[in-house]
């Protein structure tokens, strides 16, 4: 299945807004649509839909830096997902990777951090396969906040890029 990031539009919101998780996994992501909502309030966020092949099968949320950030040139990965019937194929990783070169594609990038429950081992796993590196738990959150900087990401597919 071919793996592409897409804008999410009108034609496609629906479809991004049902996409379902795992029963177990409802606690660990808001949802598609308030993610979305979430976006269009705020201009560092950025919305894709992630296709297979011709289909919906996922949606990503990203920030971008801001004038006013501590950190400069510092991403956050706020929301991935996966639908339930689509986990376990290896889309959740082309994705992510995506959404990695898309952001490693800005010459300002530094470091792009990703949270997640500290309780999430497949997630803690996940991310440590590409890189990542746990910096600690998020005291507003309770969250544990992984970054990894370009140059060390590791990249196990090929996108042309």
């Amino acid at each position: 299945m071919q793996i592409s990031l897409r804008p999410v539009t009108r034609e496609n919101f629906d479809d991004v807004v049902d996409l379902k998780l795992l029963d177990h996994q409802q606690d660990f992501l808001a949802s598609n649509a308030y993610s979305i909502a979430e976006a269009s309030l705020n201009p560092a966020l950025r919305t894709h839909a992630i296709y297979g092949d011709e289909r919906v099968i996922g949606f990503v949320l990203y920030s971008r830096p801001e004038e006013t950030d501590a950190q400069p040139g510092s991403f956050g990965i706020w929301r991935l997902m996966i639908g339930a019937e689509f986990q376990g194929r290896g889309y959740g990783r082309q994705a992510l990777e995506l959404v990695l070169r898309e952001i490693c594609a800005d010459e300002t990038a530094r470091a792009i951090h990703i949270c997640y429950l500290p309780d999430n081992e497949a997630a803690r796993r996940f991310y440590a396969s590409l890189g990542f590196r746990e910096l600690g738990i998020e005291p507003e959150s309770g969250e544990m906040d992984a970054a990894v900087s370009p140059a060390d990401i590791r990249w196990t597919h090929r996108t042309g890029a």
